[in-house]
């Protein structure tokens, strides 16, 4: 593989610095078996251990999906990692210092110098005269002083102040672009400031590194703009893969063995200004299958608190089903009247978190609490849908002693057999490799497409494979695949290394995550040259059915033309 802008030399120091038995023991209930150590494979769903890890070795492979490898590809297949991200991940933990080649880390690095240089500029303002309305509005809602400089909170003035402040600092205007801190002016030329009179909260990958921003909107009478306005996705940040606040997190986690997950940027604060550094948020998504493998490893005890509305309610069951997809059991906290947790906990001495902790009840108890407990479930009908519901979310659950709980949880709560419950999820569970298969949605993608896809999907030299350019819209069967196809062609002619799917269709978005859950090998140049072939093949075979069907019509005044092709066509797929 590849060293990236780091030194083959640092990075085998990385890797004999690090356990790989440690690093997968933080994601995957592992058990001794003779010299490796077993456990049920996170790539894909299965009840009885088929993943192995060797620490002689130092790799892992699943018998059951092929996966395998060390444990910088782990992390690259688990938490979407870069190759330089799980890298400089183990580097950090490990304390190894990474020597630079020079060779591909200088355009990352200018856009976090770019950002560093933003917050900087941010953070400025802020403490000057200027950002006294922010900082009169963080104190109206019981933001201290320490909390800000904790969070690094800043002022986004009114005007487009930053752009030329950092066109000044010798950047271009296509840097600023790209690196999500500037947007190009419809008025003519030059850009203008992204962020404008917006308190900024700044996002940060797992090292501290300020890699983008979450914006909250003030005093504006333009319905138009939106209260809260996040950074988009860029060469050095993916929503879908980071998650607020990771960094303070990580070691409150660990200390008090609790993480708390959040929807917005002053709930957080609200935790932090509690004394509750273990708050993460998700950085304006829903939760990423991803995002809830990182709060799986921070620590064993998850607990959900969203807004107490009804779309709160909803978001965080569907939170609590994407982390046990995962294989993590989270609590969920209740809010009474329809309080954020930054409302509710306001005005409550910092105990009342300590009591939402203690009420906190598993997903299936937190669903029927909304509808007020089984005894208000009133007619055979909806007590049907409510028990298909409750065994819906159930049979999320991948790993099998959680999965049992769940089941029982059903079963006491509705007085339904265990025997009726394990019936219902085994067929919600037949109904979601239905899905799995066609992809969600009903969108079918055939096995042709979804081979094509997966080769760009999974390859690791990102949008800058040939693949990209080698593959053409025609090539493909479905709308939805040509359609993938031509979102990443133009995001490989924007200059970005990575593909993003947060501008897709949310079913091409489903179509793609889709794929990812069910390919686990990256693309090899193998996989490559068999992929060119195949095509070189499948449009040889289209041109000679098109000819075919021109000879039969009689509509083309030189057969022995077509014929003399045909032939030559042939003759070059006899040779493949």
């Amino acid at each position: 593989m590849a060293g990236g802008c780091y030194s083959e030399r640092s990075i085998e120091r990385v890797r004999a610095a690090t356990d790989i038995v440690s690093v997968i023991g933080r994601y995957v209930i592992l058990r001794r078996a003779g010299r490796s150590i077993k456990g049920l494979c996170p790539f894909h769903k299965e009840k009885t251990p088929s993943f192995f890890v060797s620490p002689d070795r130092q790799m892992y492979h699943c018998f059951g999906c092929g996966a395998g490898g060390d444990v910088f590809s782990f992390l690259m297949n688990y938490l979407n990692f870069s190759f330089t991200e799980a890298v400089e991940e183990l580097a950090a933990e490990a304390g190894v210092p990474l020597e630079k080649t020079g060779r591909d880390g200088s355009r990352t690095d200018v856009f976090r110098e770019i950002l560093a240089e933003s917050h900087g500029f941010y953070r400025g303002r802020l403490a000057a005269g200027e950002g006294r309305r922010a900082l009169d509005y963080l104190a109206s809602r019981s933001i201290s002083e320490g909390t800000i400089r904790k969070l690094g909170v800043g002022w986004a003035p009114e005007g487009s102040e930053l752009s030329p402040y950092l066109q000044g600092r010798g950047y271009s205007d296509s840097q600023l672009i790209e690196a999500g801190v500037s947007l190009r002016s419809t008025r003519g030329s030059g850009v203008y400031d992204r962020f404008r009179n917006r308190i900024l909260f700044p996002i940060c990958d797992r090292r501290g590194r300020v890699i983008s921003f979450g914006g909250r909107l003030l005093g504006s009478a333009d319905s138009r703009k939106p209260k809260y306005l996040n950074g988009p996705d860029s060469p050095i940040y993916s929503k879908g893969n980071h998650l607020y606040g990771y960094r303070e997190a990580a070691s409150a986690s660990r200390d008090l063995d609790m993480v708390i997950l959040v929807e917005g940027y002053f709930d957080h604060a609200r935790f932090v200004e509690k004394g509750f550094d273990c708050a993460v948020a998700t950085c304006g998504t829903a939760l990423t299958p991803s995002q809830a493998r990182q709060i799986g490893g921070m620590a064993s005890s998850i607990y959900i608190c969203y807004d107490g509305d009804p779309a709160g309610q909803r978001a965080a069951v569907r939170a609590a089903e994407v982390l046990l997809e995962e294989g993590y059991l989270p609590r969920i906290m209740a809010l009474p009247d329809r309080q954020d947790p930054d409302d509710y906990l306001r005005d409550r001495p910092d105990e009342a978190v300590l009591e939402l902790v203690s009420a906190a009840g598993d997903p299936i108890r937190y669903a029927l609490g909304l509808l007020g407990g089984w005894s208000s479930v009133q007619g055979t009908q909806r007590k049907v849908r409510v028990v298909q519901r409750l065994a819906s979310v159930a049979s999320k659950a991948t790993e099998p002693v959680i999965r049992e709980t769940l089941m029982k949880v059903v079963s006491e709560e509705t007085g339904y057999s265990i025997e009726t419950i394990r019936s219902e999820m085994e067929e919600e569970n037949t109904g979601e490799r239905r899905r799995a298969v066609q992809g969600d949605g009903g969108t079918l993608i055939s096995p042709w497409d979804r081979s094509l896809l997966a080769g760009l999907l999974m390859s690791p030299d990102g949008l800058a494979d040939p693949l990209i350019d080698y593959v053409q819209a025609d090539d493909l069967r479905s709308d939805v695949a040509a359609s993938i196809l031509e979102q990443m062609k133009r995001q490989s002619k924007e200059g970005l290394s990575e593909f993003s799917i947060s501008s897709l269709e949310d079913e091409e978005k489903k179509v793609c995550a889709m794929i990812m859950s069910v390919h686990f090998q990256r693309t090899e140049s193998e996989d490559r040259d068999r992929i060119m072939k195949a095509l070189d093949k499948f449009r040889l075979q289209r041109e000679r059915k098109h000819l075919r069907s021109l000879l039969r019509s009689g509509e083309d005044e030189n057969p022995e033309d077509i014929r003399r092709r045909i032939a030559e066509i042939e003759g070059r797929l006899l040779n493949m």
